[in-house]
């Protein structure tokens, strides 16, 4: 009777230690949302995520590792994503969405291009809407 009780608390260490583990990985592994911007017409949602623990060691001379990931707010399609880029006192965004340019900016780093018009007949942005 008491090897039985050993056994069965031996598998539940096992079990426990092993969602443990899963947890830790799953958090070490997985980027947090830090926030999001919406463009001035509602078009395009810029999130931005911490990139995960793993990867802050590998950046660790970042102050501010994280990436920016560019999504269409209607059908929730991801658009693109930037590499790991140091966002410290460098996060600025300005929507040039009129032609020619047509970039997405956040700070220096991060241009997401050829982004298409938020609607073909509306007014000009002013620069106040594009540095939002």
């Amino acid at each position: 009777d008491d090897f039985v009780k050993v056994k069965y608390s031996k598998k539940w260490i096992f079990i426990i230690l092993g969602v443990v583990v899963a947890v830790l990985l799953l958090l070490f592994m997985t980027p947090r949302k830090q926030g999001e911007s919406i463009s001035p017409r509602g078009v395009y949602r810029v999130e931005y995520y911490y990139v995960p623990l793993a990867q802050k060691l590998i950046y660790h001379q970042m102050k501010m590792p994280m990436t920016v990931r560019l999504y269409e707010v209607k059908t929730g399609r991801l658009i693109s994503e930037s590499a790991v880029v140091d966002l410290w006192l460098n996060g600025s965004i300005y929507w040039y969405l009129e032609p020619p340019v047509n970039n997405i900016m956040v700070g220096n780093d991060v241009i997401f291009e050829n982004i298409p018009r938020e609607c073909q007949d509306c007014p000009r942005l002013t620069l106040e809407q594009m540095a939002k």
